[in-house]
């Protein structure tokens, strides 16, 4: 499989079902959770969804313009690579979207259940495929420093 044809898998993956899951929230956990717990489970989801959102938009504006090629993206990845990369992805993103509708059918204990496991899920996964996303997308470079003020610079 070629690099870039690997980095429109995941990433149009990851951002699309944590999209779904955002969605399913709304749509099937909301009426069932208390307006603090709806909120507090959507926060949990938010943070990764918008660092894989980030770095996949930030590939795909790299490469926007038609005719626009990447020799690097050209290139044939592992096959060990790729397998991994798509097995974790689909394995995160399944994960987050069973733990959802299992809440809604009314399998889990209670709201911080829910809560726990997505928690657990966006961690323990989220490290592993933060790994394979920092590969294939590079770093998400933080937010640029405010230059000091003079003013900063004399207190």
């Amino acid at each position: 499989m070629r690099l870039g044809r690997l980095k429109d898998i995941i990433g149009f993956s990851l951002v699309g079902l944590h999209l779904l899951a955002i969605g399913l929230c709304f749509w099937l956990l909301k009426p069932r959770l208390t307006p603090e717990d709806f909120h507090l489970t959507v926060l949990i989801l938010t943070p990764i969804t918008a660092i894989f959102a980030l770095a996949y938009v930030r590939e795909v504006a790299r490469v926007m313009l038609v005719g626009t090629t990447d020799e690097i993206d050209q290139k044939l990845v592992a096959t060990r690579f790729s397998t991994l990369s798509i097995m974790f992805t689909l394995a995160f993103s399944l994960a987050v979207l069973y733990t959802i509708w299992d809440y809604a059918r009314g399998n889990a204990q209670s709201a911080d259940d829910l809560k726990i496991s997505l928690s657990t899920i966006e961690t323990a996964l989220g490290a592993f495929l933060g790994l394979i996303v920092e590969t294939l997308f590079g770093k998400v470079s933080p937010l640029p420093q405010k230059p000091e003020t003079p003013l900063q610079a004399e207190a």
